[in-house]
């Protein structure tokens, strides 16, 4: 109930319709027991939550300890759960209206296409640098954490290397000649009753793997790789590389690598590589209310 805590839990108060309409919750924690945290909201007319932290364990988590005692501080937690904005030492006056104004700035960029997505590309020219193992498990990780039907997890993923990545190499289409540069290049495989298989001939596995690989695309282009998916490639020659069983599907191989010389593709290639994004109208693949309509979501 010092004068500091009382005049910015009263200012985050006032402006709450401000955060909740940024779908933001706002809440306080303090050494102090709940009892005592109860008053003081019930005092003060206090509509934010608060919380009661006797042994300073989430405090401490945070780094807003010193000397025993806690520091005033401010974190801004995206739905992620990663932190995106803090201050520690916070000075009272107009504190609130500092936060909102960041968080306001933090949700207009996240409500943008997020920049992976809109930087992925199918790029061809990968250098010939190697990617530790550590790098592609990671990507495998992002992969293995995508949604599936009833959590079958359909996805099998083969990592070629030594002898299997250059007798894969050898699968490839001449269109893929560029890919025999990369360092690495996983097969994805899979097949039809290791996922629902509903009315409608709707045999999942095929969604599920392409979701999977999805996450691993966007994975990477964050930590700056290529990975560019292929279906140009002899699928029996690719089983007896990587000693696939014969029931299973290779549905497409992913290519992985760092960027490399564009110098070293084809004249049609190099112009792909850096030209334009080309899409086909928005409208021409995703209708509003019936198949086919062409309404900007108008209703109409």
């Amino acid at each position: 109930m010092t004068q500091g805590c009382t005049r910015e839990d009263q200012d985050f108060t006032r402006r709450l319709p401000d955060f909740a309409a940024l779908r933001a919750k706002v809440a306080g924690i303090s050494p102090d027991p709940p009892e005592r945290l109860a008053k003081f909201r019930e005092r003060y007319g206090l509509r934010i939550t608060l919380l009661a932290d006797p042994e300073l364990e989430p405090a401490a988590a945070y780094g807003a300890v010193k000397d025993g005692k806690t520091l005033r501080s401010t974190f801004i937690i995206d739905p992620t759960w990663t932190i995106r904005w803090y201050e520690r030492g916070v000075k009272v006056p107009r504190h609130a209206e500092q936060v909102l104004s960041v968080l306001r700035e933090i949700v207009t960029a996240d409500r943008e296409l997020d920049p992976a997505i809109r930087f992925r590309r199918a790029y061809r020219a990968t250098a010939d640098e190697p990617v530790d193992k550590a790098t592609v498990e990671r990507l495998l990780q992002a992969a293995h954490l995508s949604p599936s039907c009833f959590n079958n997890q359909p996805w099998r993923f083969v990592v070629a290397e030594g002898e299997s990545l250059t007798a894969l190499k050898e699968a490839l289409t001449g269109g893929n000649y560029w890919a025999k540069r990369a360092p690495v290049i996983l097969a994805v495989a899979s097949k039809p009753d290791l996922d629902c298989r509903l009315a409608g001939g709707r045999d999942y596995f095929l969604f599920g793997c392409g979701m999977a690989v999805g996450n691993l695309m966007i994975q990477a282009t964050r930590m700056g790789l290529i990975a560019h998916p292929i279906a140009g490639f002899d699928p029996e020659k690719v089983k007896e590389a990587l000693r696939i069983l014969e029931e299973y599907v290779v549905i497409a191989l992913v290519v992985v690598g760092y960027h490399g010389d564009p110098n070293l593709l084809s004249d049609k290639h190099k112009t792909l590589e850096y030209g334009p994004r080309e899409r086909k109208p928005l409208a021409e693949v995703a209708f509003w209310r019936y198949f086919g309509t062409k309404e900007a979501g108008n209703g109409k």
